[in-house]
């Protein structure tokens, strides 16, 4: 079992030294506000997690979890050997302090664009001066769909089942480009309006509609004539005045 200061030794040499080893386990590191572990499979650094927590299965959630034990300083390691360990990454130690570095970096950019990832954030109301007109993306718009002034960017990564992560990078593409920015908007449920016994009556557009129904159900009720070749004259001798008058013709 190996372990060690980390106020004397640098984390990314640490794990050089356990990656030249081939070992297969877990790395648990403890800081001063982080407790979490790496794992490692053969020398390769292929998950993060943080202690009393599901393991991560997405590349994101596990990148930004090692920044989170990259981050800081002093605390200490230890190595537990495993038969097997499992995640979503596969990287070299060297590979894994560059990705966190990068990582780091990129977080960096959002945070300047964006805030903290619990601000809220709306539509922009003015685009930038000198531009006429945004395209906006397919995956812009379903993220535009969610910025009601209450949303932060966390919100809108778990609305949209997106990585925290991926939701800060396209939000702040989308702030550098005028399309958002940080903004509250205060949402105040109104009241149904009372009715006056005015408007409680019926105005003329809704008199006319049941003046037509009951036109229409009057013409319904109302009986067809009868047929005029269903009718059938009855017979009777003529009268000796018309007798007379056919007569004298």
């Amino acid at each position: 079992m190996l372990n060690g200061n980390l106020d004397t030794f640098a984390l990314p040499d640490v794990l050089r030294f356990i990656a030249s080893g081939a070992v297969t386990g877990r790395v648990e590191i403890t800081r001063d506000d982080v407790v979490g572990e790496l794992a490692v499979d053969q020398g390769r650094f292929v998950g993060a997690s943080l202690s009393d927590e599901e393991a991560p299965s997405t590349v994101d959630e596990a990148l930004d979890i090692a920044v989170l034990l990259f981050d800081g300083s002093g605390g200490a390691f230890e190595v537990v050997q495993e038969e097997w360990v499992g995640g979503p990454l596969s990287l070299t130690a060297d590979e894994l302090v560059k990705a966190v570095e990068r990582r780091r970096k990129e977080w960096a950019a959002v945070v300047d664009q964006l805030g903290a990832l619990d601000e809220p954030l709306v539509i922009a109301s003015t685009l930038p001066n000198g531009t006429d007109q945004i395209l906006v993306r397919a995956e812009q718009w379903r993220f535009l769909s969610f910025l009601d002034g209450r949303r932060s960017v966390q919100d809108v990564a778990r609305d949209t089942a997106t990585s925290v992560y991926a939701t800060a990078v396209a939000l702040a593409e989308m702030a550098n480009a005028g399309m958002i920015a940080r903004g509250h908007a205060d949402w105040v449920e109104q009241p149904a309006p009372k009715r006056s016994k005015k408007a409680a009556e019926p105005d003329a557009t809704e008199a006319l509609h049941d003046l037509a129904e009951e036109e229409s159900d009057d013409e319904a009720e109302e009986p067809a004539p009868p047929s005029r070749r269903g009718a059938v004259r009855p017979l009777r001798a003529p009268t000796r005045e018309e007798q007379r008058i056919r007569l004298r013709r």
